[in-house]
């Protein structure tokens, strides 16, 4: 596999050889719990993954902006004390995002709770704030790794926070049959990703180096990224992640399980491949833009790529998806291999458009990363809107959500094109 992946990939670059530091380490990380997933599916109900989707929904909501997107800001400053500020400044953030959310959850837990449809989640909610800090914590991080180029770091970080979680929500499984184990698991895991990433930092010279006169200059420098990339992100991640909350909001929390599994089964490419080119796409294509004032070279190489990729596994999931589903899950969690064969050319644009989105962080173009996410955002809750109007089945919405959001999808690699080739 990693021969012929190679050959894709053209191993003889720099970008090659850190994109398979991050590839090998992430693929560790995410046969993990794909060979424990079978026995997680008989240990665990679909309700109780629903409920953990609920959760982790959240979390990703929340923590995709827990410091205002300045982690994306790291790798831009000359100076590394300069990024020690930013990195700084996004703990700050996190830290007090955490306490608002405490406060608020303290007062509205019931409120949340009813809207999410489900009375077991109420409980859950008191972890999220921790949480979110810890998911904060490891943007700053892993986006400093990438500055110094520690991919390896960054592979250690993805294994422990897979071995840590798998490992537990099993341990848990065996002594109560509940959504506490998933949800505790996936906590442990959140927490332990983020040590090997403070591996080769200096935390004396990190702290004497650190000062709130430079963190307010990094943060006005580098302003555009709350201003605009948080809001385009939040809408992103809204966009993604809304679709379990109103899911069970339509229909109920056994469905929500069975699309977790299918969304969490495809996305595995793009977490073992997608997350680790996009580190590497990222640092190279910011080297091209100082070089040549584009990054169209790049962008095209790491289009092609992800696009030989995807095809394999479109074929395999659309004619195999339903019996290989109920094959490895359980007979009870065939549905959701169907589900997986009406996701597939979604999952698989994503997969093609993630790694590329963050070009438009290297160009500085947030406004139109804002404007495009908040569409997706829109049709997202309209398709929705649309479904509880007609009070259309879980099969035709998901139909109706995965044709025109793949068209939505391409749309936006044809303005990314246009960004990186300085047209735009």
């Amino acid at each position: 596999m990693f021969r012929q992946i190679s050959k894709i990939i053209s191993p003889k670059s720099e970008f090659s050889k850190n994109f398979f530091i991050l590839f090998k380490g992430t693929m560790i990380a995410q046969i993990i719990p794909m060979l424990l997933m079978p026995v997680l599916t008989r240990m665990y109900s679909p309700d109780d993954f629903g409920i953990l989707e609920l959760f982790v929904s959240v979390i990703a909501i929340l923590g995709s902006v827990a410091n205002l997107r300045y982690e994306l800001s790291i790798v831009l400053p000359d100076r590394k004390e300069d990024a020690w500020n930013i990195m700084s400044l996004g703990f700050l953030i996190a830290f007090v995002l955490s306490i608002i959310l405490q406060i608020l959850i303290g007062f509205f837990a019931d409120t949340i709770a009813g809207l999410l449809n489900n009375s077991q989640i109420k409980f859950w909610l008191y972890f999220v704030p921790i949480t979110v800090f810890v998911q904060g914590a490891f943007n700053m991080l892993s986006y400093y790794n990438t500055r110094e180029k520690l991919f390896k770091s960054i592979s250690t970080a993805s294994i422990a926070r897979s071995s840590s979680r798998t490992g537990t929500q099993i341990a848990l499984g065996f002594i109560s049959k509940s959504p506490m184990g998933l949800i505790l698991g996936q906590i442990i895991g959140y927490i332990a990703s983020i040590i090997p990433l403070m591996s080769k930092i200096k935390l004396k010279l990190f702290i004497r180096k650190t000062s709130l006169a430079n963190m307010k200059v990094q943060a006005k420098k580098y302003k555009d990224f709350p201003k605009y990339t948080m809001p385009a992100t939040l809408a992103n991640v809204l966009a993604i992640n809304l679709t379990s909350i109103l899911i069970s909001a339509l229909y109920n929390i056994t469905q929500v399980g069975y699309y977790s599994l299918s969304n969490r089964i495809l996305g595995l490419p793009s977490a073992i491949i997608g997350t680790s080119m996009q580190n590497v796409y990222y640092k190279e294509a910011h080297d091209q833009l100082k070089k040549y004032g584009h990054a169209k070279e790049v962008f095209l190489s790491t289009l092609k790529k992800l696009g030989l990729l995807s095809i394999p596994i479109i074929i395999v999931v659309f004619f195999l998806g339903e019996w290989l589903f109920a094959v490895i899950f359980g007979a009870e969690w065939r549905i959701a291999g169907y589900y997986a064969k009406i996701l597939i050319p979604l999952i698989m644009i994503r997969f093609v458009t993630a790694p590329l989105s963050i070009s438009l962080s290297v160009f500085e173009k947030q406004k139109i990363s804002l404007f495009w996410q908040i569409g997706l955002l829109v049709l997202t809750v309209l398709i929705f809107g649309f479904v509880k109007f007609f009070n259309l089945n879980m099969i035709s919405f998901m139909i109706l959500l995965s044709s025109i959001l793949s068209l939505y999808y391409i749309y936006f690699l044809y303005l990314l094109y246009k960004v990186v080739s300085g047209k735009l």
